[in-house]
């Protein structure tokens, strides 16, 4: 019987970021949307500010994610399961993308808050309600989305055939 080794990638850690970076700026879009909406219908002199604060909480979503996008997964053989080694590095990998995700986030949004803070003359409260109510909003999602990926990591592409062609049905194979 004659035995091939196909190289196939795993679950990359960059598409997996490339997903959430899409489910990201869907939500962002339709928050936005929606906010821009009933704030013009309630008080249409804050439409400026909320919509610039909306605006730059989508940039940092975006910034945010990209060190994720550039970290990339080497590929291996279908026929051999991930070792100990490298699914521990391929968690690591995960968890500096993750790790590096919300310090540019906290950092962004600290600094939304010191930029509108001091140019917008708007009273702080109303700044911070803001500026804090987007970040919770989208780390939310942006948390919600990376946990859930981070179980399909260490799986195998469903493309790739696991059973050889030649191979009897009964598994006797002579």
């Amino acid at each position: 019987m004659k035995k091939e080794t196909q190289i196939v990638d795993a679950v990359s850690i960059r598409g997996l970021f490339g997903r959430v970076m899409f489910k990201m700026l869907s939500i962002w879009f339709i928050l936005a949307f929606s906010s821009s909406i009933a704030v013009y219908c309630t008080a249409t002199e804050m439409i400026w500010p909320t919509t610039f604060i909306a605006a730059m909480s989508g940039l940092i979503s975006i910034c945010a994610l990209i060190p994720g996008m550039a970290l990339a997964t080497p590929p291996f053989p279908v026929e051999s399961k991930l070792s100990r080694r490298e699914r521990i590095e391929r968690s690591g990998l995960f968890l500096v993308g993750v790790l590096a995700t919300m310090i540019i986030r906290a950092v962004g949004t600290v600094a939304l808050l010191v930029l509108c803070r001091y140019q917008m003359g708007l009273p702080v409260e109303t700044i911070v309600l803001f500026v804090c109510g987007w970040y919770i909003a989208l780390t939310a999602f942006e948390v919600y989305w990376l946990a859930q990926k981070a179980a399909a990591l260490n799986a195998v592409t469903s493309e790739v055939p696991l059973a050889a062609t030649d191979a009897l049905v009964d598994g006797t194979d002579f």
